[in-house]
């Protein structure tokens, strides 16, 4: 899961089984910089032409993460982890 803050800050955290949008505000409360919670990665984004990248640290495996993606179809394709597709739950 993904949070995207307008100043560049992106907050993501490791949710099995994937949420859905009932769970969306849920998961809102976890992401949140003050205070951030245990197993809660801050990165810096950028955002290009409509291409979003950073460097995000493994959660898995505490490694960097090269990490690119566009908005298609509604949802979010990051390369960084091998094209897997991300979907707006929060807000509707």
């Amino acid at each position: 899961m993904f949070r995207f803050y307008p100043d560049g800050v992106v907050l993501d955290v490791l949710v099995k089984p994937a949420p859905g949008p009932a769970e969306g505000r849920l998961v809102e409360t976890w992401l949140r910089r003050d205070p951030l919670l245990g197993g809660v990665h801050l990165a810096r984004y950028e955002l290009s032409g409509g291409v979003v990248t950073f460097t995000a640290r493994g959660h898995l495996r505490d490694e960097a993460v090269e990490v690119r993606g566009r908005w298609s179809g509604g949802r979010l394709v990051l390369d960084g982890w091998a094209g897997v597709a991300f979907q707006r739950i929060w807000p509707d």
